[in-house]
């Protein structure tokens, strides 16, 4: 009986090393930080990620996605994927890119809220997640309406392209 219940442990240990790992870089990443191909600054946006936004609330859904010059809209709970999607302008497009640009991808996890609507209903809960080289980049969450001042520009400029006739 020893014996079984050791095997099936070793078997579960064993097992359970060959998961795949969370939070670890990709190879492609790890290769360019360590030749030294990347600075600190070009780590903040080599490119445009994809921007996923969310808002939820009991009598609300807001869940939108921007992704090369496209921005996907749903406002209803029960839709998978997308209602509707709008072609973003040149125009708010460079206003988008530009303001994304000064978004440091490493700290969007550390952002902090100004304020707490959404613990009484007072707003709804939103969050945003920015995707670049394959790797998620969420931030904590927020009240929809009054995102991190880091972030605040960019946020209301992409919710604001929704309400365009």
């Amino acid at each position: 009986m020893k014996n079984l219940i050791y095997i099936s442990s070793l078997a579960v240990f064993l097992l359970s090393c060959n998961c795949p790992k969370k939070g670890i870089k990709s190879t492609k990443e790890t290769n360019v930080i360590e030749n030294g191909l990347m600075t600190n600054d070009s780590l903040k946006q080599s490119s445009i990620p994809t921007i996923l936004y969310e808002a939820n609330a009991r009598n609300f859904v807001l869940k939108l996605k921007v992704e090369n010059q496209i921005l996907y809209v749903t406002k209803h709970r029960d839709i998978i994927g997308y209602e509707s999607q709008v072609k973003i302008s040149d125009n708010d497009w460079k206003e988008i890119t530009d303001l994304v640009k000064k978004v440091d991808l490493k700290k969007v996890k550390d952002l902090k809220w100004p304020t707490e609507m959404r613990y009484y209903d007072g707003a709804a809960d939103a969050n945003v997640i920015f995707i670049s080289n394959g790797l998620e980049y969420p931030a904590k969450g927020f009240d929809h309406g009054h995102p991190p001042l880091e972030i605040e520009k960019l946020i209301n400029k992409i919710v604001k392209l929704t309400e365009k006739p």
